[in-house]
């Protein structure tokens, strides 16, 4: 969930990029900034459940947002492939390392490990498939998942944008990531989602930037997250959230 900074921050440029007469959470604001010497945590909760609501209410107001589609570099077959048969055949960790996620199974695999004997196949497809992707890329670590289901997050750890592609005989599952751009015409920002489809193909995304994936249908969903924590390679945030040189627009 998000936090009370955050969602104010978003009814802050709500309010900022629409008409005043189309606001309709200006008195909860009101509200929320009056009281805010509370303390308590259950007044801290109501708060937040106030926020919450506001920022709903400027959604509603000015309706769904735009949807951008794209979809990732196609990996060629000789690459994904045997990389898939790895992931069907993983024996994977029990239980997941991180409990709170919706996912059947997850793992990670940081790259400061040598000679892994139980992940060294898996290891040596990943270098593979990032040999052809991008060569000059350094990812500190891979999430590896299985049936992953994520909700909105940040992965705030992040110094850098991410790899993502997933495997499967599967329909739906995108990779949804928020982005902004400045429009010249209108002289303001827009917000809009990037709706990726990363089934057998990878995209450069922005996991500082909100996202989430989609549900699908049919066989089990394998991902495969590149990422870096460290800051030996830092790179700013891509506002668009997505390196749109990296994806292919779809009508």
């Amino acid at each position: 969930p998000f936090t009370s900074d955050e969602l104010m921050k978003r009814i802050d440029d709500i309010k900022k990029n629409i008409p005043r007469d189309d606001i309709n959470g200006g008195q909860q604001t009101e509200s929320r900034a009056s009281d805010n010497e509370g303390g308590q945590a259950t007044s801290q909760c109501r708060k937040h459940d106030e926020i919450v609501n506001e920022a709903v209410s400027l959604y509603r107001s000015i309706g769904p947002r735009k949807e951008i589609l794209r979809e990732g570099r196609l990996v060629p077959e000789h690459i994904r492939n045997p990389l898939l048969e790895i992931l069907k055949n993983l024996c994977w960790q029990v239980p997941n390392e991180r409990k709170h996620l919706n996912a059947e199974r997850y793992l990670t695999l940081p790259t400061n490990v040598s000679n892994d004997r139980f992940y060294g196949d898996l290891r040596q497809a990943c270098r593979d498939l990032m040999q052809w992707t991008d060569k000059s890329y350094f990812y500190s670590g891979i999430a590896v998942t299985k049936n992953f289901v994520a909700s909105p997050h940040i992965d705030d750890r992040d110094r850098s944008y991410q790899y993502a592609i997933s495997l499967g005989d599967f329909e739906g599952g995108e990779l949804c990531v928020e982005g902004r751009m400045y429009d010249e015409e209108s002289e303001k920002f827009e917000d809009f989602i990037n709706v990726v489809k990363t089934r057998n193909r990878i995209a450069r995304v922005e996991g500082r930037h909100i996202h989430w994936v989609r549900s699908w249908d049919g066989g089990d969903c394998y991902s495969l997250i590149f990422y870096d924590t460290t800051e030996r390679f830092a790179t700013p945030v891509i506002d668009t959230g997505v390196c749109v040189n990296n994806l292919q627009d779809l009508e």
